[in-house]
């Protein structure tokens, strides 16, 4: 009989909803500000549920939390850094429970025999060091639809990037035609990624998952060769 499907690991880049409060009434005020900024964007996107970060996550209530989110226009697929009893709460709602790198153990915990022990401090072998990824580079146009994802190093478009299309890159973008559509530069995490384009006419633009929609540009960078980074956790957009 032909095999009918390949089950394999992938990985997809999915905002996390990281909450700083626990108030509910507060969550939903900010969350209908956002989406109102970029209803399209947001509209049946997935997103996982970040609780990391928050000082009481006992105080949340997972049903209550998932509704006003779904309320939004998101689709949760996942939770992350709850409490035990979030957890089971989670399983009942069929919500999966995300673990993240050293989610194990508490905020600020550090690794004892890493204190005692530290490992020595080596140079590194020319020889043996890896060579940073290979850049992506694309000669045709991204058309409207279309998306281009790079999971390692960074992207380089020749052309334009139309409306409607979508680029992504672990690394840096440049685009040496109009950037139109969206793009995403940096989503392995990292905060020194940029965005470099000939012109600025995107729909929105991101660097490690924080991102600017079109109407907060600088009116008077519309249409110009711009330079895109993070900057005390705030996209900057400077002339080039």
């Amino acid at each position: 009989m032909q095999q009918t499907f390949d089950l394999k690991g992938s990985s997809f880049t999915i905002p996390m909803l990281s909450l700083r409060g626990s108030n509910i009434q507060q969550i939903s005020a900010q969350l209908t500000e956002k989406v109102r900024q970029a209803p399209s964007f947001f509209h049946n996107a997935p997103v996982v549920l970040n609780l990391g970060i928050l000082p009481d996550p006992e105080r949340i209530d997972i049903t209550e939390l998932l509704a006003l989110v779904r309320e939004q226009g998101f689709l949760p697929v996942g939770i992350s850094n709850c409490t035990e009893e979030q957890q089971k709460q989670a399983g009942i709602l069929k919500l999966p429970v995300l673990t993240t790198r050293g989610s194990g153990k508490a905020q600020g915990e550090k690794n004892e025999e890493e204190e005692i022990q530290p490992e020595a401090e080596t140079k590194p072998d020319s020889a043996q060091t890896a060579a940073p990824p290979a850049a992506t580079v694309i000669s045709d146009p991204i058309r409207s639809g279309q998306r281009i994802v790079v999971k390692e190093g960074d992207l380089i478009v020749l052309s334009s990037v139309g409306s409607g299309a979508e680029v992504t890159a672990a690394g840096n973008i440049h685009v040496y035609g109009a950037l139109r559509g969206r793009a995403f530069a940096g989503s392995s995490g990292n905060p020194e990624s940029r965005i470099f384009c000939q012109q600025l006419r995107a729909e929105l633009v991101a660097v490690a998952g924080i991102y600017l929609v079109n109407e907060k540009f600088p009116d008077s960078l519309r249409g110009q060769p711009v330079h895109i980074r993070l900057q005390a956790e705030r996209i900057r957009i400077s002339p080039l």
